[in-house]
């Protein structure tokens, strides 16, 4: 592939794109909210100037870099590129949505592929006449850092989807792991958010305060952030779309949102996005 497009320009996808300019692609950006693209050059910029400091990229590489992409708020735009990795809201309905104009849209072989965290790829790939090209890229936050990325894997996803989903994870210079059932929360999720619930629930108890739990988990267990401060860094609003979906879909009370979760984001508070969540910022 030379040219890929990335659907959402919100944090995850800001750093997808900062990613593959920095590989060598060629990117069309687009978001349909011009604040969102305008926040997403500024995020791509910094991001390269902070590979220029640390040696990794010269001045003049980040330049063209940065020049690679293509920031658009309009979807006919992506008429010509060879996959596009949508990163919008994580939520069913405006997923398919996108998905069916992509669909419409793009060559009959290129690629569609998500950056969902939990939500079916069968499901997403229903409103496509390609479900065979649906495949997940899930990176986790922030993507030009983390070093892995989920590729999970819908019920008609053809062998040769993986190979190239994989294919290009690869030459960002990150490590593609495969998830080979279509499950809620895939992997990575079925991990995370458990460790949320459980935080807010002693918190809802009063077993503890935010900060001791999260020293706890740092300097008990060993983790290198504590679940209040990752929720926080995900966003709280992404952490309870996901829960959600992760309860509706096995419909296990266990999975039920806490309510000091659902009342953070009702608030506005959802990390640092916003300058407050559980902590302020």
């Amino acid at each position: 592939m030379n040219k890929i497009g990335v659907l959402g320009t919100g944090t995850m996808g800001a750093g997808i794109v900062q990613l593959a300019a920095s590989t060598g692609y060629r990117v069309t950006a687009c978001d349909a909210n011009v604040e969102s693209l305008e926040k997403a050059q500024v995020y791509v910029r910094e991001g390269l100037a902070r590979l220029t400091q640390k040696g990794a990229l010269s001045e003049d590489e980040a330049n063209v870099s940065y020049d690679r992409v293509s920031w658009t708020t309009n979807v006919d735009d992506f008429h010509d590129v060879e996959a596009v990795i949508e990163a919008i809201v994580e939520k069913v309905e405006p997923k398919k949505k996108a998905f069916a104009a992509l669909d419409a849209l793009l060559p009959p072989e290129a690629l569609i592929l998500t950056n969902t965290s939990s939500i079916s790829i069968t499901d997403l790939a229903s409103v496509t006449s390609r479900p065979d090209k649906v495949c997940g890229t899930h990176f986790f936050t922030p993507p030009p850092v983390r070093e892995a990325v989920e590729i999970p894997r819908g019920l008609h996803t053809s062998d040769d989807t993986v190979e190239k989903a994989k294919a290009l994870i690869e030459s960002f210079g990150k490590l593609p792991v495969v998830i080979q059932k279509d499950v809620p929360g895939f992997v990575a999720n079925r991990f995370l958010i458990p460790m949320i619930l459980e935080a807010c629930k002693l918190l809802e108890e009063g077993v503890a305060s935010k900060e001791d739990i999260d020293l706890l988990v740092k300097k008990g267990l060993g983790f290198p952030i504590g679940p209040f401060e990752l929720g926080d860094f995900v966003g709280l609003d992404v952490a309870l779309d996901v829960n959600t979906y992760i309860h509706d879909e096995l419909a296990d009370p266990y999975y039920n949102p806490p309510r000091i979760l659902k009342e953070m984001v009702r608030a506005g508070r959802l990390g640092h996005k916003t300058g407050e969540g559980f902590y302020k910022y």
